[in-house]
């Protein structure tokens, strides 16, 4: 059970307020075949981290122009394609609870911003106006420095923050970062060990308490 009384909300994109798992799928399985790499592999590695730490791990003898190539490349189709792109359920509502409360609330993602804005209108769920993204970030998840950042762009301590993310590379990011952890959807390894865990936004309930903004499960 979700039970928690937070300062402010740091919420992953891809997975947690987004469904883009089609599309992403269908762009590193271009990638796979293209460059003779296994798609089982890409898919293990890459979930919740920059595309260009995904390039560099598998295209290591590359050089830096080509890694930034492919991943320029990677990122131009995204922006392009927005077949398959959904909200996870519950999400806009949340957020519309969110704003409603007015907790402080920061987006973290992994993706470029202008990706990330689209694959929110995409899904038509709002963007919110506070971001951490794959622009601001000098080391991706699973560093902790992109939530650490989040909870700096809200001016509140980590540790009085609650993330929401649903990748191994982001709870690690998130853990690692003093934040309270919160797992979206499915993923199970060992990242999620003792933390609380939600599948989508319907039954989360929020409001202002004297202590801050308590946030749980109904």
């Amino acid at each position: 059970m979700l039970d928690l009384t937070v300062s402010g909300l740091l919420l992953d994109m891809d997975g947690t307020l987004v469904d883009s798992n089609a599309l992403v799928e269908q762009l590193w399985s271009e990638f796979a075949a293209t460059h003779g790499v296994e798609f089982e592999r890409i898919m293990a590695f890459s979930h919740g981290r920059p595309s260009i730490d995904t390039v560099r791990e598998f295209l290591p003898e590359a050089s830096t122009t080509v890694q930034q190539r492919e991943r320029d490349h990677i990122e131009a189709e995204g922006l392009m394609r927005t077949h398959g792109v959904v909200e996870v359920p519950g999400a806009a509502a949340f957020l519309a609870r969110a704003s409603a409360a007015e907790i402080p609330v920061a987006i973290v993602t992994s993706a470029p911003r202008e990706l990330a804005i689209k694959r929110f209108a995409a899904a038509d769920v709002p963007f919110p106006p506070l971001a951490i993204t794959a622009d601001d970030i000098t080391a991706g998840k699973p560093d902790p420095q992109p939530f650490a950042l989040g909870a700096e762009l809200l001016a509140i301590p980590a540790a009085a923050c609650a993330a929401f993310e649903d990748s191994g590379a982001g709870l690690a990011s998130a853990r690692l970062a003093g934040t309270a952890a919160i797992v979206v959807g499915d993923y199970d390894g060992p990242e999620t060990v003792g933390i609380p865990r939600i599948q989508n936004w319907y039954d989360v309930a929020i409001y202002r308490t004297d202590a801050g903004f308590r946030i749980h499960t109904l």
